[in-house]
């Protein structure tokens, strides 16, 4: 007996041809969009993974005033890291567009060939990748730049220049006018020794030994360093600015030391005559007594004067008449007077001689304590280093990495959304095939045949034909225009090699292991069921009383009673339509989503940016420029799901002519921008917190206000309190914004972004994502259709008997479609308006985690023609499954009913 499931097998394949394709179909559409989108990311990622070994790429790189000497480099390399120089000079191609010129790499960041070979002698070149396919150059060209003629023996890409940007402040990759050159080392010399170019870059890259990117940063500025020797004129400028104002407070200190010491040496030397002078006065006093006791001998006194009585004798005599005694007594009153003042005088002046001693030793003090306030005021850094960064801040190294994280993410969810819609496809099918030879399964179970072995012949089909379909998308997936199609805007837009195609074992896995795991699974929950039953109930088949509603409808129109009941009926297959309509709407739209994410950035980027020009200072003039409005810009940084995104902070000086936010004075208080509030949900009176990775600080803010504003993450301060929240001068400013073109020297900026490169950077989003996007729309185009048309053709089929019998009974095809498939068309018409809105609910709840690498504005809302579109559309497929339904109508012919009699 066993062979007579077998030829059922092969029967029921031959007649149930077209519903099997679409099965197969279902599932070849699932597996390709999770292989294809998914594996290309997993490409991407993986391959990167694997080049840095083979490229030894960078740890991090590093700019230096000047070129490091022996010392310099044996001294960084002592604990095991190594260095290697990078040194590069920007020159001219003859078309115009620039180009940078280095050495060849010898032991980091090592060039890929995609086919050729390295510079060998003058005259040669390796050109990068993405320059060489925007201006046609192949091996064995020539490429004239800087006055000299090369030869392309090469094209290849390097690890730190994945993103092909000529400034890290760069919006966009443009091929047509940037690109790097690689020559020998005799060759770069020429060019620089012997050309007019603008100035080397001396920049390092470094793989760390036994320390970390910290410790190395330390040793290299600890490095000794002479600042005269830099050429760059503002550096210099702005070290001796800085200089001269300690300068001034150092001299005017040193001025009141000196001053202090040499009136302290004064008073000195004026001390040591102190004793002499009082020694005389008192001479001179004592003369002058003596002589007064001989003039009042004369007068007939007999008293001998002295300090103490000559006032008391002679005022006696000056009394009883003596002009005499009166003078003699005023004339030792002025020398007593005298004698006092210079005894006065020398005290006073050994007071101030020790006074002046002690000023001495305080402004000796005050020097030596000026020196170590200074040193905490004029905390000037000077040392070589211009640059630091890590590998995982350089935005040039893992670009096309960081890029597919979103497909992946999306690839996923679809992936998983197609597996929901698969398992309940299947599980309707299958009860309806069991349920349709619910006679003949009791035929053979009358005949012998064993549960285990129908069990088993219903599973092998549907699990066969779900391998079939997961090996096909799998294979499609692998095909060009699988995987290779989803990374050619990859390669067009990132300088990466052609990376291998390795597929993880996990998606290896859910194409070819789950598709039939979850068939056969399904499949024997569901008929282990049905087949639970007798012989003979399975020969009458007889149906679940449970399984149609008894209730009253109050309409004198048979069609609508027939077909609302034939909708109860089938309310199964009604209830896989509108899940099928779910998953693929959910599909649709996750590529809407995009679209519209990626179109809103364009536009409302574009829109946002009111300046013309932005400059960025990298020394800062005393004065804002005029016509330009100055601002005070620092990066601090969020956590985005376990990403780390830049929050850029600006300081606005009152009303701004480019921004509309405006921000209040306080050193806690900024207005954000409506990237902030759809990403995050910060609202007005909100606490929001962001860190400064260099600082290793949280600063932490009230929020006063939401502007439009759609670049980046940023919030607004203003100046003054961001001036002092940041430790900068009152006057500081490091960005001017302007609606024209500044004449600003180039020496002092480090980069100037002008609208049209946030423009063009808005754009790459929308041509990036493109083929993402056509993926996921089509395919959930072509699920729901097939889905429609499966559910629908399985409705029909149940009701193939009563179809039958309608017929016999006279009924016109057009009547028939009335009453069979009209019913449906409610179901989508009234499905799709509770659908639509879900789906969109859903998918928008789950869309930040498809962006959280990116900081940018998430505006996911549909214009109204959009949601009208998408319910038009899900007519549109149900009108063409329907087209195709009405020929499987036609095919039941009247005998049908006289088949399935008792």
């Amino acid at each position: 007996m066993g062979g007579v499931p077998a030829r059922r097998m092969l029967r029921d394949l031959r007649a149930n041809i077209g519903r099997y394709l679409a099965l197969t179909l279902l599932i070849v559409i699932g597996v390709f969009i999770v292989f294809s989108i998914v594996g290309a990311a997993e490409v991407v990622l993986i391959g990167t993974e694997d080049k840095k070994s083979v490229n030894m790429v960078e740890d991090g790189s590093f700019t230096v005033f000047l070129p490091l000497d022996e010392a310099d480099m044996a001294e960084l390399e002592q604990n095991g890291t190594r260095i290697e120089e990078k040194f590069s000079l920007d020159i001219n191609a003859e078309d115009g567009s620039l180009l940078r010129m280095f050495r060849s790499r010898e032991d980091i960041d090592l060039i890929q060939l995609d086919c050729g070979r390295l510079a060998e002698s003058m005259g040669e070149a390796v050109v990068e990748k993405g320059y060489a396919a925007a201006h046609g150059l192949k091996q064995g060209d020539s490429l004239s730049a800087a006055g000299r003629c090369f030869t392309v023996t090469g094209i290849g890409s390097v690890p730190d220049y994945d993103q092909m940007l000529a400034k890290l402040s760069d919006t966009a990759v443009e091929h047509e006018s940037f690109g790097l050159i690689f020559v020998t080392d005799g060759q770069y010399c020429d060019i620089r020794d012997n050309t007019v170019q603008t100035a080397e870059e001396y920049t390092y890259s470094y793989r760390l030994g036994s320390e970390n990117d910290s410790d190395l940063k330390e040793r290299i500025k600890g490095l000794d360093f002479d600042y005269t020797k830099v050429e760059d004129k503002y550096f210099r400028e702005t070290i001796d600015d800085a200089l001269s104002r300690r300068r001034d407070i150092e001299d005017g200190v040193n001025s009141i030391n000196n001053g202090a010491v040499k009136l302290s040496e004064g008073l000195s030397v004026l001390t040591d005559a102190d004793k002499e002078l009082r020694d005389g006065a008192d001479r001179l006093f004592r003369e002058y007594l003596s002589q007064g006791s001989s003039a009042l001998s004369a007068m007939g006194g007999n008293a001998e004067l002295t300090a103490e009585n000559y006032g008391e004798v002679l005022g006696g005599a000056a009394a009883a008449g003596s002009q005499q005694a009166a003078a003699l007594k005023d004339s030792l009153d002025s020398i007593a007077a005298f004698r006092q003042g210079i005894r006065e005088y020398t005290e006073n002046a050994e007071k101030a001689a020790e006074g002046s001693a002690e000023l001495a030793d305080g402004t000796a003090e005050l020097e030596e304590n000026t020196q170590e306030l200074l040193d905490e005021i004029f905390d000037i850094e000077i040392h070589n280093l211009t640059s630091f960064m890590t590998a995982s801040d350089n935005i040039r190294i893992g670009g096309a990495a960081g890029d597919v994280v979103v497909d992946k993410s999306a690839g996923l969810v679809a992936g998983i959304i197609v597996l929901i819609l698969f398992s309940y496809v299947i599980s309707v099918f299958v009860v309806h095939q069991i349920e349709r030879e619910q006679t003949v399964i009791g035929a053979l179970y009358a005949l012998g045949v064993k549960k285990k072995d129908l069990l088993i012949h219903y599973i092998a089909m549907p699990t066969l034909i779900a391998f079939l379909g997961g090996a096909i998308g799998f294979g499609l997936g692998l095909s060009p225009l699988g995987i290779k199609t989803q990374l050619a805007s990859t390669y067009e837009y990132f300088s990466v090699p052609e990376f291998d195609i390795r597929v993880p074992v996990y998606l290896i896995v859910y194409a070819l292991v789950l598709p039939p795991v979850i068939s056969a699974a399904v499949n024997a929950v569901t008929i282990n069921r049905k087949l639970s039953r007798t012989a003979l109930s399975l020969m009458k088949n007889e149906q679940s009383a449970g399984s149609y509603k008894q209730f009253r409808l109050r309409s004198k129109s048979f069609t609508r009673v027939f077909s609302i009941r034939q909708l109860i009926r089938e309310s199964r297959s009604a209830a896989a339509i509108l899940l099928g309509m779910l998953i693929s709407v959910l599909v649709l739209m996750l590529g809407l989503n995009t679209f519209t994410l990626c179109y809103a950035i364009k536009e409302n980027n574009t829109a946002d940016t009111r300046y013309e020009y932005m400059y960025f200072y990298k020394y800062p003039e005393k004065q804002v420029p005029e016509g330009g409005e100055g601002a005070y810009i620092k990066t601090l940084s969020t956590d985005c799901m376990g990403y780390t995104l830049d929050v850029t902070v600006i300081g606005l000086d009152g009303e701004s002519r480019f921004f509309t936010a405006r921000p209040e004075k306080g050193v806690s208080r900024a207005v954000i921008n409506n990237s902030l509030n759809e990403r995050f949900g910060y609202e007005k009176g909100d606490i929001v917190t962001f860190s400064s990775l260099a600082e290793d600080r949280a600063y932490s803010f009230t929020v006063t206000g939401i502007c439009e504003y759609s670049p980046g993450f940023t919030i607004f301060m203003d100046i003054g309190s961001m001036r002092e929240l940041f430790g900068e001068d009152e006057d500081y400013f490091n960005a001017v914004f302007s609606d024209r073109e500044l004449d600003i020297d180039e020496g002092r900026l480090y980069s100037v972004t002008a609208k049209k490169d946030i423009e063009k950077s808005s754009a790459v989003f929308i041509k990036m994502m493109k083929p993402l996007m056509l993926t996921l729309i089509s395919a959930g185009i072509v699920i729901l259709f097939v889905v429609m048309y499966l559910m629908m053709g399985v409705m029909i089929d149940r009701s193939a008997m009563g179809i039958s019998l309608i017929k016999i009974f006279g009924y016109r095809p057009r009547e028939i479609r009335q009453l069979y498939l009209n019913s449906n068309l409610i179901v989508v018409a009234v499905g799709a308006l509770a659908v639509i809105p879900l789906a969109k609910l859903i998918i928008d709840s789950i869309y930040p985690s498809f962006i959280c690498n990116v900081a940018c504005s998430m505006k996911l809302s549909y214009s109204w023609y959009i949601y009208l579109g998408i319910y038009a559309l899900l007519l549109v497929i149900y009108l063409a499954a329907r087209m195709l339904l009405v020929g499987k109508i036609k095919k039941i012919t009247p005998a049908e009913i006289l088949k399935n009699r008792e």
